[in-house]
C-alpha cells in the first residue's frame, strides 16, 4: 500500500511539474517533493529508532493460520526498517520473553526466525508483555524515538501467579506511572487487535496517547503495521529538523542603498537561507516605498535557495527628482523606507505540514531598509558654461579692441637721415623696423600705427628711434598722415595711401613741406 501511495504521489508531482511548464500563466516553481524524497534528504535512515513488538503466542493464534500470517507481516515490516533501527521482539502467553533485542539488520528472516515455530501458550498475559516493553525502553543507550506495537487476538487472561491477575489494580497503576515517566523524543504506541474482542486497549492505560487500531482481518495486518512504521519515520524526520521550520530567508541590502542619487541605481540584494536542512523558494519579489517618485524593477520568477545557500537579486531603483532649478546650487533631499517582500515557501511544504504535522511559515527577514535620497537639481553646470562663454566673449572683445587700437601699417615712410640722405620705407604689417638696411639710419627704431580710441577713425604712426640703438637714447613721437616728425636728428614723413579728410575736403596725403 505504501509503495502504491508513493507511486501515486510521484505521478501527481510529475504531472504538476509538466503542467507548470506547458501551460501559460504563473511562474514555474520547483515541483513538490514526496515524503520519500524528504526523508532521503534528511537521512532519516541514519537516525536509529527503537521498536518493541509484542507478539501474542497463545494457542488461539493458531486459528486460521493467524500466527503464520503475523510472522509474514512482521517480515515485511522489518524489511522496511533501517538497518540501524533497534528491534525487540517480545513473545507473551503464559509469560513474557524477549526473543530478540538488537539491530534490525539487513535480514528480516533472521529476526523473525527467533520467534517460536508455533503458538502453543495456554494463557494471555498482556500485563507481563507491557511491563517487559517498559523495561526495554528504560535501558540506557536506547534510541530516543520509540515505537511499541502490541499484536494480540485475545483478552488479558494471565496464568495463576501473574503480577497482573486482573485488568486493573495496583500493578497496573504502577505500570501507568512508569509509562508516564518515560522520557523520549518521540514515543508512539499501537495496539493491533487481530480479532473482534481483545485486550489491546490495555496498552493505552500505560502509554498515553496509544492508538487502538480498528480490528482487522489478519490479511490486512500489513496495512495496519504501515501506521507505526510511517509514524516512526515522521518522528525521525522531526527530530532531524529540530527548529529548522522556524527559519527563513535573511535579506541584506548593499551599502549603496543608504544614499541614492537621482536617476537609475542598480542594487545587488543578497538573500541568505537561515535554514540548515530545508530548501526554500521565494517568489513574487517586489520592492515597496511610500514615495510615488520611486520606481523599482525586480526580476520575475522564483528564487530557489538550498539549505544555508545564498542568492543575489538585482534590484533597479529609478528616482525622478524633478526638473532642474535656476539656482546654481539647489539640492533635493528626502528619505524613505524600502521594503523587499515576497512569498517564501519550500518544495517540502506539503510533507512538512501534512506528513510531519509541523507548522511551517518561513519569513523574509531584514527586507526593510532606511534610505536617504539626495540629488543636485541646480543649474551650476549651465552657470559655469555661461561664465566660460562670457569670458570667451570678453577675450574676443579685448582681442578685437586691441587689434582696432593697433591697426596695420599702410603707405610709405620717407626717412631723412642726419646726413641728408633720404629713403622711402614701404609700410606693411603691424610693425616696421628702422635700421641701416631698411631706412639707412644708424641705431635702431620701430614704427607702429595707433588709434586714440576704438571708435576713432584717425590713425597716427608711433615712431620710436634711438640713434645709438640703446633704450636710454630712444625717442618717441607720433606722426599723422602727411606730417613730419624729427627724432634723434632724423626726419620722418608719412605718406598715407588712403584719403585723409581735412577741413571737410578729401585729399591725398603727401609730404609736409
Amino acid at each position: 500500500m505504501g509503495s502504491v501511495r508513493r507511486t501515486a504521489a510521484g505521478f501527481l508531482a510529475a504531472l504538476a511539474a509538466l503542467a507548470a511548464v506547458v501551460l501559460p500563466g504563473g511562474p514555474v516553481t520547483a515541483a513538490p517533493a514526496t515524503g520519500d524524497e524528504v526523508y532521503a534528504a534528511l537521512g532519516v535512515n541514519r537516525v536509529a529508532g527503537d521498536y518493541v513488538v509484542l507478539v501474542d503466542v497463545s494457542r488461539s493464534m493458531r486459528e486460521g493460520r493467524r500466527y503464520e500470517r503475523v510472522k509474514a507481516s512482521l517480515r515485511s515490516f522489518l524489511a522496511a526498517l533501517a538497518p540501524d533501527d533497534r528491534i525487540a521482539l517480545v513473545t507473551f502467553a503464559d509469560s513474557a520473553r524477549v526473543v530478540h533485542d538488537g539491530p534490525a539488520g539487513r535480514s528480516p528472516d533472521q529476526v523473525v526466525g527467533k520467534l517460536p515455530p508455533t503458538a502453543d501458550g495456554q494463557h494471555t498475559d498482556i500485563g507481563a508483555a507491557i511491563e517487559t516493553s517498559l523495561r526495554l525502553l528504560n535501558r540506557q543507550g536506547r534510541p530516543q524515538i520509540a515505537t511499541v506495537v502490541l499484536l494480540t487476538d485475545g483478552r488479558h487472561e494471565p496464568p495463576a501467579g501473574s503480577a497482573y491477575p486482573f485488568e486493573q489494580g495496583y500493578a497496573w497503576n504502577q505500570l501507568a506511572g512508569a509509562g508516564r515517566s518515560l522520557r523520549k523524543t518521540s514515543l508512539n504506541a499501537y495496539a493491533v487487535p487481530l480479532s473482534g474482542s481483545t485486550g489491546a486497549p490495555l496498552l493505552a492505560r500505560v502509554y498515553p496517547g496509544a492508538r487502538i487500531l480498528a480490528p482487522a482481518s489478519i490479511d490486512r495486518l500489513g496495512e495496519q503495521l504501515e501506521q507505526p512504521k510511517s509514524a516512526a519515520r515522521a518522528a525521525k524526520a522531526r527530530s532531524v529538523l529540530g527548529d529548522d521550520v522556524t527559519h527563513g530567508i535573511q535579506v541584506t541590502w548593499p551599502a549603496a542603498t543608504g544614499r541614492l542619487a537621482a536617476g537609475r541605481t542598480r542594487l545587488e540584494v543578497q538573500l541568505r537561507s537561515t535554514a540548515t536542512r530545508i530548501p526554500l523558494v521565494v517568489d513574487h519579489l517586489a520592492v515597496r516605498s511610500d514615495r510615488p517618485d520611486l520606481r523599482f524593477t525586480v526580476p520575475a520568477g522564483p528564487v530557489e535557495l538550498p539549505a544555508g545557500g545564498t542568492a543575489t537579486v538585482p534590484v533597479t531603483v529609478e528616482w525622478d527628482a524633478g526638473p532642474r532649478r535656476v539656482a546654481p546650487m539647489s539640492q533635493v533631499t528626502a528619505s524613505t523606507t524600502l521594503t523587499l517582500g515576497g512569498d517564501v515557501g519550500s518544495p517540502w511544504a506539503d510533507v512538512l505540514t501534512g506528513d510531519l504535522g509541523l507548522t511551517f511559515a518561513p519569513r523574509l527577514d531584514g527586507g526593510a531598509t532606511r534610505v536617504s535620497l539626495s540629488a543636485e537639481r541646480g543649474s551650476l553646470r549651465w552657470w559655469a558654461v555661461g561664465g566660460v562663454l562670457l569670458l570667451a566673449l570678453a577675450g574676443v572683445g579685448w582681442w578685437v579692441r586691441r587689434r582696432r587700437l593697433a591697426p596695420p601699417l599702410a603707405g610709405t615712410l620717407r626717412v631723412r637721415a642726419p646726413g641728408g640722405e633720404e629713403r622711402e620705407l614701404p609700410l606693411a604689417g603691424r610693425r616696421a623696423a628702422l635700421t641701416a638696411g631698411s631706412a639707412g639710419l644708424p641705431g635702431y627704431g620701430e614704427v607702429t600705427a595707433a588709434r586714440s580710441s576704438a571708435a576713432s577713425s584717425d590713425i597716427r604712426l608711433v615712431i620710436r628711434y634711438s640713434p645709438d640703438g640703446s633704450a636710454a637714447g630712444r625717442q618717441a613721437g607720433t606722426c599723422g598722415p602727411g606730417e613730419t616728425v624729427e627724432l634723434g636728428g632724423a626726419a620722418f614723413t608719412w605718406r598715407h595711401a588712403a584719403p585723409v579728410r581735412r577741413g571737410g575736403v578729401a585729399s591725398v596725403s603727401g609730404t609736409a613741406r
